[in-house]
């Protein structure tokens, strides 16, 4: 969030000297009690909760590995040994999610001190408390998100009960009761949130991002017509735009673009990742610069799912390449690789590989409009859903690529699935779509069968969910029993 790094940073120092205080004494996270008593350090206190998004159990690499990994978009080239793409994870080898579950709680309990310090502060005025709570609601809103999408059920506590005897003995509680508590926290957010931020604040969780991740929550619970409704309230407020070309979405110019609805920001170096190296050709292209890479090209797209991107598509030399600088790509001479992930993530100025500064995108208005489009499609309504997904063909295919007539139901279906892999490539909605249309076993075999048999074979019902880490069930017996199949 490069209006705001400044401060995050400031918070990623504070945050993370809190980080192993955290598990022994939520309640003295952030400061004392004698914290967040004016509007300054209640906007640190939330500075605190976003900076768990940018750690290594967040965004910089467990989660959003975790979100596009082990699908049937993306394959990888050294994945032998890592027991979660490949689907060998155990509760004693549960590999980078272990990180994940870590994060995300951390995440929780500063959200969770916050809301609790500024809701009880006389200091801080009606105007950044209310926004604040709002931030920090969506935020521990999106913590929880996406600990239920990937862990099931788990344990849920909020600003009355986290002090540290309540949460180390806490049972698990169903996804589904969780998901009801983030759709009133995350109503509450939307209310007290602004539409934009100006200025060194541009960045921050607005009301489109709160009502966006409501969309998706109301997607898992299957309510389609609260999904219809307030996808469609994200709409009417022509807050977001399209990008007239999907390419430039992704330039470090167009960063916080009018597209974009919540990113997290990464800086070259000073907080830099190495997202983009995962997506960029290896050496074996025989192509410059390539060919003077160190990293390791990780992300190549499946065959069976490239071949469901058209010819025509505009967006298609975006997500997969086979030549640079009308070059042509040498075929990996161990693989036979001939397609590689396109430059939609590539930062090839990028000094070294792990200091990227490319940002990723939680959400973005076109995901919208095809959560719209599904929503109005199981909601009966046809010509909403053809509206919404002909908005995003015109700008793959032009004005003429428009469909002319309704889908049908299944048709649709079937046509969503493909365009949100399309679409969406490498953004982390792929794994959670998957889960919650209850195809990741069908899709990923059907895409590892020729390509990854082991993968394939290792694939079972149970590994929707990714298993509790065995430590965690020995820090607090009441996680247990684990995930069905762990």
């Amino acid at each position: 969030m490069k209006k705001i790094y400044i401060l995050f940073s400031a918070c990623v120092l504070l945050a993370s000297s809190c980080g192993k205080q955290l598990v022994e004494d939520p309640k003295s996270a952030i400061g004392t009690n004698t914290f967040y008593s004016n509007d300054a350090e209640a906007i640190l206190g939330v500075n605190g909760v976003y900076s768990w998004l940018g750690t290594s159990g967040g965004f910089k690499s467990s989660l959003w590995r975790a979100l596009d990994e082990g699908t049937d978009v993306i394959r990888g080239r050294i994945w032998a040994n890592d027991p979660v793409p490949t689907y060998q994870l155990t509760s004693f080898n549960p590999g980078y999610t272990s990180a994940i579950w870590t994060t995300m709680y951390r995440g929780i309990s500063n959200a969770n001190l916050v809301i609790d310090k500024v809701s009880n502060s006389a200091g801080v005025s009606k105007a950044v408390k209310d926004r604040v709570i709002g931030e920090t609601k969506f935020l521990r809103s999106l913590y929880y998100y996406y600990l239920t999408s990937l862990f099931g059920d788990v344990v849920y506590y909020d600003e009355t009960n986290y002090a540290i005897e309540s949460t180390q003995s806490l049972p698990r509680v169903s996804a589904a009761d969780i998901r009801e508590k983030l759709v009133t926290a995350l109503t509450d957010a939307e209310s007290k949130l602004p539409a934009k931020y100006s200025g060194a604040d541009v960045g921050r969780a607005t009301k489109g991002a709160a009502q966006t991740l409501l969309t998706k929550i109301y997607l898992w619970q299957k309510k389609w017509d609260l999904a219809q409704k307030k996808a469609q309230d994200i709409v009417d407020s022509k807050t977001y735009v399209l990008q007239a070309n999907y390419a430039d979405i992704f330039t470090e110019t167009n960063e916080f673009g009018p597209e974009i609805i919540f990113e997290v920001d990464f800086e070259p170096v000073l907080n830099g990742h190495d997202h983009s190296a995962w997506y960029q050709p290896q050496k074996q292209v025989g192509v410059s610069p390539f060919v003077s890479r160190s990293w390791y090209g990780t992300y190549i797209p499946y065959t069976t799912f490239v071949n469901t991107i058209e010819a025509n598509d505009k967006r298609r030399a975006s997500i997969i390449a086979t030549s640079y600088n009308n070059q042509p790509f040498l075929v990996d001479p161990v693989e036979q690789i001939k397609v590689w992930s396109g430059p939609k993530f590539w930062r090839l100025n990028t000094q070294q590989d792990n200091d990227g500064g490319l940002d990723m995108y939680v959400f973005r208005y076109a995901d919208v409009l095809l959560m719209l489009a599904e929503a109005a499609n199981e909601n009966g309504d046809a010509d909403k859903a053809l509206w919404a997904v002909n908005e995003v063909r015109k700008r793959a295919f032009g004005a003429t690529g428009a469909f002319t007539a309704v889908l049908a139901q299944q048709e649709m279906r079937n046509y969503l699935f493909r365009e949100r892999a399309v679409e969406l490539y490498g953004e982390g909605q792929r794994r959670l779509d998957l889960v919650r249309w209850g195809k990741l076993v069908s899709a990923v075999k059907t895409a590892a069968a020729t390509e990854d048999t082991y993968i394939a074979n290792n694939m079972q019902d149970f590994h929707v969910l990714y298993p509790i880490p065995a430590i965690e069930i020995q820090k607090n017996p009441n996680l247990a029993p684990n995930n069905e199949g762990y």
